[in-house]
């Protein structure tokens, strides 16, 4: 098994999000409170129409940005606030839309890259149907997402026929007392017209632009997770930078005089087709074996009279005396087949000194958030990089989603359940196992009523999950509590029919290629 790790290179700073974004909560107070002034004038008899509805198209265009901003999670990464902001903004850009349905359609639109911003509904047609058809998109909206309903959670269908069936029956209930004239002056008609302008700048405007333009719908297609208070400052950045080149083997090391001869100090079994190995580094060498989490050290020996060497992550910590390497028996591996079953303490192997640049060094006073994905044997660098990371960083947190067979073949489990009750929240374990039998997906409950009412009111940070880490559930991850904008700096451990497609995917919501970091472990 040898290590392929991908360049770390740090999160522009450009792309990160503010735990509150300030501009876009003034931008939906001022809407709301222009209003409800234009509303108190109108019915109030205190000012014409002709003042009265460009106020309220003003406000609905407003809250539209602010809905728009809530859709790619831009408003804050506090929990909870875009949905708040995009529920309380939905019906004043729509009378028929709900904020979940309509956030999953229009990411959907960024996904699939059509041209339109908004809904193809607004470019199609002739020049004098597009006026309608802006002001109508939310009805379109409604078709195209009925369309797919079956596909979606049911809580979402839900909210979206709640949505349909109350704010219209509303509107009518209203109509019918006698008050249809004044709803439409403050509600329907500036709601249409709003649209209509959203339709016009948002999709229509940015296709007759040159394709260089420096327009809203340009930094927006290259960013769609960026506030958009920060446009100007993206305006002048320029172009996004070119992804990195697809990772490549690190050479293996040529100079044989670099290994050292070091004595095996300690093997211990983590499961039954692994263990773990320790070497004790004697005093002379230390400099020269000093390493940050995440390194790798490549360990040589001979076997039937033919050198053989492969790379292994160090799962020891920096200010820890011996140097530890988790290595995984692996059908036709030689030194994986001699470390599992034949290997003992007082042996010795050649060792490289530590290497790699899958890293994880936060400054000690940010607070980011970090998303370590891991399976199987993946879990050994990523477990001294968030445990060093989170103690060298208070304000820091992580989450880490472990896939597994079974808890019989999970490493380092007694470790993580440590180091999450440790840092008390600030490290989240999602356990994901393939073997739905497993004892950990189905835990006993006590006979006594008292124990599993403790047990359920206890505060756990660690989650069991029946299947593997698929595209639906990591979709879906990425939706709530995972969502780009709520996560600074990503990390993926794992083989490739995992780490590919973790990375198409971000790369489908816009992960900035800096912010994505693998290490891939190639079999051989």
């Amino acid at each position: 098994m040898t290590a392929t790790t991908t360049p770390t290179a740090p999160a522009p700073a450009l792309v990160r999000v503010p735990a509150m974004a300030l501009p876009t909560l003034l931008l939906f107070l001022a809407a709301l409170g222009l209003g409800a002034g234009a509303t108190w004038l109108a019915l109030e008899g205190l000012a014409p129409p002709w003042l009265t509805l460009p106020l309220h198209v003003a406000a609905m265009v407003a809250l539209f940005v602010v809905l728009h901003e809530c859709a790619h999670h831009t408003a804050g990464r506090l929990g909870g606030v875009n949905d708040v902001l995009g529920r309380i903004a939905m019906p004043f850009v729509s009378a028929v839309g709900a904020f979940p349905s309509a956030r999953f359609l229009h990411r959907e639109q960024h996904r699939r890259r059509s041209g339109a911003h908004l809904t193809p509904w607004n470019l199609h047609g002739p020049r004098w149907q597009l006026p309608l058809r802006w002001m109508t998109a939310d009805l379109w909206h409604v078709y195209a997402y009925m369309r797919r309903s079956a596909d979606r959670p049911q809580a979402e269908v839900a909210e979206a026929l709640a949505m349909l069936v109350l704010l219209p029956g509303t509107l009518a209930a209203v109509i019918g007392t006698g008050h249809g004239g004044e709803l439409l002056l403050v509600y329907l008609l500036p709601q249409r017209l709003a649209l209509a302008v959203a339709g016009w700048w948002f999709d229509w405007l940015p296709s007759r632009l040159p394709d260089r333009a420096r327009s809203y719908q340009t930094v927006h297609t290259r960013h769609p997770n960026l506030p958009f208070h920060r446009y100007r400052r993206a305006w002048r950045t320029g172009p996004e930078p070119e992804p990195p080149a697809p990772a490549v083997p690190s050479p293996r090391p040529a100079p044989e005089a670099e290994f050292r001869s070091l004595t095996v100090s300690t093997v211990r079994p983590l499961t039954d087709r692994a263990v773990l190995v320790g070497f004790r580094i004697p005093a002379a060498l230390r400099p020269e074996f000093r390493f940050v989490p995440g390194q790798h050290v490549v360990l040589r020996t001979e076997l039937d009279g033919e050198p053989v060497r492969r790379a292994y992550a160090i799962c020891s910590r920096p200010e820890e005396a011996e140097l530890r390497v988790a290595i995984k028996r692996l059908k036709g591996g030689r030194l994986s087949t001699y470390a599992t079953t034949e290997l003992a303490p007082g042996a010795r192997l050649d060792v490289l000194p530590p290497a790699g640049d899958f890293t994880l060094a936060p400054h000690p006073r940010e607070a980011r958030h970090f998303v370590a994905i891991a399976a199987g044997i993946g879990i050994a660098p990523l477990l001294p990089m968030l445990s060093h990371a989170l103690t060298a960083a208070p304000r820091c947190r992580a989450t880490l989603l472990y896939v597994n067979r079974s808890g019989a073949d999970t490493l380092f489990s007694d470790d993580l359940s440590r180091l999450a009750r440790t840092f008390e929240g600030r490290l989240r374990v999602l356990h994901f196992r393939t073997d739905e039998r497993d004892p950990d997906l189905h835990p006993v409950r006590s006979a006594r009523p008292f124990d599993s009412i403790g047990t359920a009111l206890a505060i756990s940070y660690e989650h069991y999950h029946a299947g593997a880490l698929d595209g639906a559930r990591l979709r879906s991850l990425l939706a709530g509590r995972l969502h780009p904008a709520k996560v600074d700096e990503w990390f993926v451990s794992a083989p490739p029919e995992l780490a590919d497609p973790v990375r198409a995917l971000l790369a489908e919501h816009h992960v900035p290629a800096t912010t994505v970091h693998r290490e891939q472990f190639r079999l051989s």
